[in-house]
């Protein structure tokens, strides 16, 4: 038992340094709450849509997320979330995520992430709709 507690700390003590080292030296970009605010609202109406192959498509986005999770075995299921990632610094990509469940547990369920849209910060900042958000 106490060997169970010695490795959970070691673990909780990397993590923990990992995660003060990946926050104290990235580079706060400008805007940030904006931008992620604006992201995921992008694609808000995606949470919670349970999907199949007969699902009707609305726009040129959602044609390409609902290719991108049949084209990687998830011909129905459920968008359970949208997550946005921060990038590092300003050359790294903004990420959006969506985490996507099929099945019924215990037999076949699945869950798994897939990144739906990718930009630059300086391309975000750019953008038409993003700017009149400000």
């Amino acid at each position: 038992m106490i060997g169970y507690l010695f490795i959970a700390l070691i673990f909780g003590i990397g993590y923990a340094i990992y995660y003060g080292i990946w926050n104290g030296t990235r580079k706060i970009l400008d805007n940030e709450k904006e931008k992620i605010s604006y992201l995921k609202s992008k694609y808000e109406y995606l949470v919670d849509l349970n999907f199949d192959q007969n699902t009707s498509i609305t726009d040129e986005d959602f044609e390409r997320v609902l290719r991108l999770l049949s084209n990687n075995g998830f011909k129905k299921g459920t968008i359970t979330e949208i997550n946005v990632a921060i990038p590092y610094n300003e050359k790294k990509p903004w990420k959006v995520e969506l985490t996507v469940k099929s099945g019924t547990w215990p037999f076949n369920d699945k869950e798994k992430n897939f990144i739906i849209y990718s930009i630059l910060d300086n391309e975000l900042e750019e953008l038409k709709h993003f700017k009149d958000t400000l």
